[in-house]
């Protein structure tokens, strides 16, 4: 028997048809996002960055040796004078390599491509070979390649496009991408490739090579390249006192920022909890810090509190709420933070004789 439909449930149900297409685009009050946009674009200034701007100056002072000094001086470009040389940055995923390095980059000058300084950056793809690198540094160059070519001859044109366009210096990032690194034969090739652009006669290159500590690895296992080389380690934050006082210091920076008062904020357990949360690597622990506070003045608050935290966590890892370290009531020392989406809450290892099955807490 057909019944007839009553007024509210007309209503309900040709709601959908009359708000198809409308759009559910949040309105954000100017104050907030210029707030929400400056924490996303503010820098934290770490110690190591120094070293790296050290480094980086090291890099320059020999380019300049070779490029000027030695002909003002008479010296003839023989030995280090004739050869390039790298500086290699390592450290895990979400430690602010490319960040730290971009920075360090604008500080010199070597962003601007009126200046010899000048330095093309280029990020390998994953996965990749020596072929598909050489590509995406042409590409990089502006260089069309219209045909399929070779792998040899995709690197000649790379040593002359760099020579032609007087470009000195190259940025590869994320070089671990390499295929071949896992492959002893093939990675003494992309040392030898390495080799072969700081020492090309022509036009000998400077290089800036970042990427996971198994790159720094490869490098030293090539001695002529290693000599060539000078490293910068990124290392993650531990639970030293100092670090801790890092992570306070970051808190307070962003803080600061936000314009947002700190003050009911248990701190030093913030800390801890962060550093636990991000294994200690400065540029997601950066994230979460801006994620969280983004979420307070979303709310039109001016304290942060651990909710938000707890929000902006579960957001960039997906975890569940008994796996969230920054969740009431959950022993965060014993997650396992690199296990995020799919967590085993029950896994059991297999009982040993003599021995009580113990159960293993594993989560985001």
């Amino acid at each position: 028997m057909q019944t007839e439909m009553t007024h509210d449930e007309t209503a309900a149900a040709e709601a959908p048809a009359q708000n198809e297409g409308t759009r559910h685009r949040r309105k954000r009050n100017s104050e907030v996002a210029i707030l929400q946009a400056q924490l996303k674009h503010t820098y934290y200034p770490h110690a190591r960055d120094k070293v790296l701007l050290d480094q980086l100056n090291k890099l320059l002072d020999d380019f300049e040796d070779f490029d000027e000094i030695a002909a003002q001086a008479g010296l003839g470009r023989v030995g280090r004078l004739n050869e390039g040389r790298a500086v290699v940055v390592v450290g895990e995923s979400g430690a602010g390599k490319s960040r730290s390095l971009e920075r360090a980059f604008a500080n010199l000058g070597m962003t601007d491509r009126s200046d010899k300084t000048f330095v093309v950056s280029v990020r390998a793809p994953s996965p990749c070979n020596l072929k598909q690198l050489g590509l995406e540094i042409l590409d990089g160059l502006r260089y069309p390649v219209e045909r399929d070519l070779r792998e040899n001859v995709v690197w000649r044109l790379v040593r002359e496009q760099l020579a032609m366009r007087k470009i000195s210096f190259l940025h590869i990032d994320e070089l671990q991408h390499l295929t071949q690194l896992n492959n002893p034969a093939e990675a003494l090739k992309v040392c030898d490739t390495l080799k072969g652009l700081m020492q090309n006669a022509d036009w000998p290159m400077w290089l800036i090579l970042s990427g996971m500590p198994n790159l720094a690895r490869i490098i030293e296992s090539d001695f002529q390249l290693r000599r060539r080389s000078t490293f910068v380690r990124l290392d993650q934050l531990t639970a030293c006192k100092e670090d801790l006082k890092e992570i306070r210091k970051v808190l307070g920076n962003f803080g600061h920022k936000a314009e947002l008062s700190l003050d009911d904020l248990p701190i030093l357990e913030l800390a801890s909890r962060l550093l636990h949360g991000t294994e200690g690597r400065l540029g997601y622990l950066i994230e979460v810090v801006q994620e969280a506070f983004s979420l307070t003045l979303q709310e039109w608050r001016k304290t942060p509190l651990m909710g938000d935290f707890e929000r902006a966590y579960e957001a960039k890892t997906g975890c569940r709420p008994e796996h969230n370290v920054f969740a009431d009531g959950v022993e965060w020392q014993n997650v396992d933070v690199r296990n995020t989406l799919f967590p085993d809450q029950d896994l059991e290892e297999e009982p040993k004789p003599g021995k009580r099955r113990r159960k293993v807490v594993r989560g985001a």
